[in-house]
């Protein structure tokens, strides 16, 4: 019984909150917010003609002045019939709503993008056998006039990681050769590396009649002497 009522005790969730209806702030957010509940709207005002055979017209003004309109059988005829108080009917019938052509409308527009998706796919096409056949490289092509701001951040990225890893490369290349010519004659007579011994990272060659105060020293490969006096070793 006590540990079902720890059970019972536990955190309780808030459940879904109504959001506060307040004006925005921030303008990307009065953008995005507007077009959202816009698109609910209209959506809303069909399904009302289409279940209901009602006359609607929507008409929404941006905080840009622009203008969005939806209605059935035709804004303007709605608004006309509301502001001259005429409560006939329009010359269509309430019943008759166009679910046909809505439908019909939704295929064409269907069909429209179905052929512009297969442009799309030739194009593309087409443009890599260009670069194939003429043995170029993307970053030649021209830019497309229509690119949007995201695309061109995109391709901005995609430019600057091309150069870095055509600078790491050349700089790979570059201590590799540096490498290979800093690396000292092999001493092929003497069957190793003749009087070369290793010191870090370097090689030198010893200097056996004399360093610096007549000690023993080694001269480095970089022309460096590396000077010891006696008793020091």
């Amino acid at each position: 019984m006590g540990s079902q009522k720890k059970m019972g005790k536990g955190k309780k969730s808030i459940g879904r909150q109504r959001i506060e209806i307040k004006q925005l702030e921030e303008e990307s957010k009065k953008q995005v917010t507007f077009s959202k509940r816009r698109a609910g709207l209209f959506k809303k005002a069909a399904e009302l003609c289409i279940l209901c055979g009602a006359e609607v017209a929507v008409i929404a003004y941006s905080t840009h002045g622009n203008v969005f309109c939806f209605g059935h059988p035709d804004v303007r005829a709605v608004v006309d019939r509301y502001l001259t108080g005429n409560t006939c009917h329009s010359s269509k019938s309430l019943d008759e709503v166009p679910v046909d052509d809505f439908i019909r409308q939704h295929a064409e527009a269907e069909k429209e993008l179905e052929m512009e998706r297969k442009l799309l796919k030739e194009i593309e096409r087409q443009a890599k056998e260009k670069l194939e056949n003429n043995g170029g490289f993307w970053w030649e092509e021209q830019l497309d006039e229509s690119m949007g701001l995201e695309e061109m951040e995109q391709y901005l990225r995609a430019l600057q990681e091309v150069r870095r890893k055509v600078a790491a490369r050349v700089e790979e290349f570059r201590m590799t050769r540096t490498s290979s010519l800093l690396l000292p004659p092999v001493d092929m007579a003497a069957g190793g590396v003749g009087n070369y011994i290793g010191l870090g990272n370097d090689f030198v060659m010893q200097d056996w009649e004399g360093g610096i105060n007549g000690g023993s020293g080694f001269v480095g490969s970089h022309g460096f002497g590396y000077g010891f006096e006696h008793g020091q070793i």
